[in-house]
């Protein structure tokens, strides 16, 4: 590393293929719009808004060394992110993540993230060396995982007390996934990030808002949860704070993929400029609507 490291970022790199129309798409749509393939995954995405924000986050994950896997190093090497402790192995490919978006959002999406899966927890080996602690930051760093990683490993992650000497901090990656993170709900030193659908699979019931969600997540024992719907109220609930809420300014929306990881990582920066817990709030919704309207 050439600088100390002071975020973490844990999970998904890979490239994101995004379709996108200002027309709504019903199921068999075929609409003209534009496609992009651009370097992506969650831990990725967090890390490039980090070093936006002038941070210097460290990535730990998969890459192939095929070609994808090459671009993508080159790429995050380029934007300031330590990519020196990647997992890279000519046994698997670079993963790939596709999604369509129409005016009303992601009308659907596919994530292949089998590598980072297969390759399991030689992701995580770095954080235990003392090759890599020497250079982070003194104090208690974000540690942001995706929750691309394979079930079992997240198991391992909720049981190892280990990590409880960093500021961890949980994003599920997308819906489908979101019940991934049910070993963390009683946890009182991690953080969680989810969307209203995340929050409601995850608890396997429907909430009204944003803030009933909030409420029944700290309830069940996580430190802090922090929950967004769209255009709809952002919400955020622990046991210090109480229930705070914000309402995202209407914008023109010009994409909608990394909206999420724009967010977490405005949150993040704020709160290790030490803003007061609805300062880092409002000053996430303002970067993810800076992020959205493009």
């Amino acid at each position: 590393m050439e600088y100390e490291t002071d975020a973490i970022c844990v999970g998904s790199v890979l490239w994101d293929v995004i379709g996108r129309t200002n027309k709504p798409i019903s199921r068999g749509g075929d609409v003209g719009g534009y496609i992009s393939r651009i370097p992506g995954g969650v831990a990725f995405n967090i890390a490039q808004n980090l070093v936006n924000l002038n941070l210097k986050p460290c990535l730990l994950g998969f890459l192939g060394n095929d070609n994808e896997g090459m671009q993508l190093l080159s790429n995050c090497q380029e934007l300031g992110i330590n990519t020196d402790y990647i997992y890279r192995s000519d046994d698997f490919s670079t993963d790939n993540y596709v999604a369509i978006e129409d005016s009303d959002g992601v009308v659907a999406a596919i994530a292949d993230a089998h590598s980072l899966e297969k390759v399991g927890s030689e992701i995580l080996k770095p954080l235990k060396t003392s090759q890599f602690n020497s250079h982070l930051k003194a104090g208690r760093l974000p540690l942001i995982i995706d929750g691309n990683l394979k079930p079992d490993l997240l198991i391992d992650l909720s049981l190892d007390p280990f990590f409880e000497k960093f500021d961890v901090k949980l994003v599920p990656a997308s819906p489908g996934k979101a019940h991934r993170l049910a070993p963390f709900v009683t946890d009182k030193n991690i953080t969680l990030y989810l969307n209203l659908i995340e929050a409601q699979i995850l608890c396997g019931k429907e909430f009204s808002d944003t803030v009933t969600a909030a409420i029944e997540i700290v309830s069940s024992g996580v430190g802090k949860v922090i929950i967004t719907n769209g255009k709809n109220k952002v919400a955020m609930a622990s046991e210090t704070t109480g229930v705070l809420s914000v309402k995202p300014p209407k914008i023109k929306v010009n994409r909608l993929t990394g909206a999420g990881d724009a967010f977490l990582a405005a949150h993040v920066k704020a709160e290790m400029l030490s803003y007061d817990a609805a300062d880092c709030l409002e000053f996430a919704v303002e970067q993810s609507a800076r992020y959205i309207s493009g």
